[in-house]
């Protein structure tokens, strides 16, 4: 998996593998974007694409384990804290459907996504 990345780019990621990168970008938006607590364990192979990690509702990592060790994360989730919501501004907006800035533009670039 490291080979499909490509040993250069190694160091700019923060993994050296497709899972390894993508996987904790994802959990930490998911939880940023969807104001959500998330625990994302890694696999039980011998060796892992990242180590398991807690994140709360504003993306931050609250806890960590080691890489290829074996290990137990306990997190304390704390529904009262105040925690930066950047998703709040929008949110019941897009849950009942609007998904613009409340003035919706007719664009026929938007209208035709297929061509340049």
């Amino acid at each position: 998996m490291r080979d499909t990345v490509g040993e250069r780019l190694h160091t700019l990621n923060p993994g050296s593998t497709i899972p390894g990168i993508t996987m904790p970008a994802t959990m930490h938006a998911a939880a940023a974007n969807n104001y959500m607590w998330i625990s994302c364990p890694n696999s039980s192979a011998r060796e892992s694409c990242w180590p398991s990690f807690f994140v709360r509702p504003d993306g931050v990592i609250t806890g960590r384990v080691r890489l290829h060790t074996a290990g137990i994360l306990v997190s304390e989730v704390n529904t009262d804290a105040p925690l930066s919501d950047s998703t709040v501004a929008w949110r019941e907006r897009t849950m009942r459907g609007i998904l613009h800035s409340g003035t919706l533009v007719r664009d026929r670039r938007s209208d035709e996504r297929t061509r340049l």
